[in-house]
Order: C-alpha cells, then structure tokens, then sequence
C-alpha cells in the first residue's frame, strides 16, 4: 500500500497580519492567562537610529500595569531595577507561545547615567524584549526641555509638543484614575532624576527611588497574526 491515507494535515493559523492593523489599534494579549488590552503605536522603524531589530509592530499597554520603584540609587537605565524586572520576572505574565514572538530588540537610551552618560544607538543599542518608552519617543524633544536625551525618534501614535491634543494621546489609567508613569529617560543634568508621565499627559520628573506607573512596550514581528477579537495569536 502505497502512503498513508490517516495522515492529518497539520493546522494552519488563521488570522489577520498585526502590520496591516493601523496605529492606535487596541489588540490583546495575555497575562496571566487572561486578555489585556495593548496599543499599536508605531509600525515599521521609527528611525534610521534604531537597530534593525526593532523593525516591527509598536504595542504599548493601553493601562498602567503596576506602581514600582525604578532604582534604588541612579538613573543608569541599562543597570536599573525596572530593567532587570521587565526582563525578568515580568515575562513570566506571557504564555510561552507569546513569548516567543516578542521582538528581542537593540533599543536606543542613555549610557550610563543622565549626566555621566549618552547616548548608544543603532546596533550599540541595549539589547531586551520589554522597555519603557522614551521621553522622545512619546514626542518630547530638549526643545520642551533641554534635559531630556535624545533616546529615540517619536513613535507614530503621538503628538510633539505640549499641547492639550499632544498630552492627551500620553494619558494613561491606573484602576480607572488617570495616573503617572515611568519613562526609560534619565534627566542628563543629574544621576537620580527621572523622566515621566503626569496624570494630564505633560511631563515631570522623579527620584529613581520613587514608585509610580509601570506601562510597558513591545515590539512583534510584522507577521505576528491577531483573530478576529483582536487577541494575538500564540504560537
């Protein structure tokens, strides 16, 4: 007998590629096993200062996951305690399947410490899967604020400026009250200020040592699928 006519063909995911969806998209993928709501907020590269790595789908969390202390003693983000934590501990949220299209990614961001360090891009990039977004990326420039670094090129979904149209695009929730929020940038005139998001969307700056908004970016792979819902597809 020729073949094997009980031979199953394998299933094929269906769905809709993640770079075809536009920017501020809501999709869902899951923590802990159950959907949470992410926002695509740039597709593609978002600037030649990006390694290729991060050639992909921008998703941000549309909520602030959690209040956390970002270091303990300096704004070295590659050495800092939020760093370490978001690629430790919380990829454990993410099914393997997940986990496994998350984008390991060469991110640009300060070198050290604000005043004592600068800026490393393209392929000197820092190497991680999950990140906070930059005071750049999110549309601040030193033309707000002379002590901002220049840690990236603003993400599609944003505004420049200040506005009242370009601060509300920043607004993010935490339990359903609008809350601060982390960003990776250190001030560059000090070794323990950093930069983040006020309740109304402006900016601010805190201590390292304090605890506010943890909101995370990733990046997928343009090929990534979502269902009809919207979910990511695990693979």
């Amino acid at each position: 007998m020729i073949g094997n006519t009980n031979v199953r063909a394998m299933p094929v995911a269906a769905g809709t590629q993640i770079s075809t969806l536009d920017v501020g998209t809501l999709v869902k993928i899951n923590e802990n096993g159950a959907p949470v709501e992410y926002m695509i907020v740039n597709q593609g590269l978002p600037s030649s200062m990006y390694d290729a790595s991060c050639d992909g789908c921008w998703v941000l969390r549309k909520d602030v996951a959690e209040n956390r202390m970002w270091d303990s003693s300096d704004n070295d983000y590659k050495n800092s305690d939020i760093h370490a934590y978001l690629n430790g501990s919380w990829t454990s949220r993410y099914s393997a399947g997940v986990l496994s299209q998350i984008k390991q990614v060469k991110i640009p961001y300060q070198n050290g410490t604000g005043s004592d360090g600068s800026v490393a891009s393209g392929a000197n990039g820092l190497s991680c899967k999950i990140f906070l977004l930059s005071g750049y990326e999110v549309g601040w420039t030193t033309s707000d604020n002379q002590y901002f670094p220049h840690d990236g090129a603003k993400l599609s979904y944003f505004s420049s400026g200040t506005s009242s149209s370009a601060n509300n695009k920043r607004i993010a929730k935490y339990n359903g009250s609008a809350a601060y929020w982390w960003r990776r940038s250190p001030l560059t005139n000090g070794t323990d200020g950093v930069w983040g998001v006020l309740s109304n969307g402006d900016y601010y700056n805190w201590r390292c040592s304090n605890s506010i908004g943890v909101r995370p970016a990733l990046v997928l792979p343009s090929t990534a699928l979502v269902d009809d819902n919207f979910n990511v597809i695990s693979i």
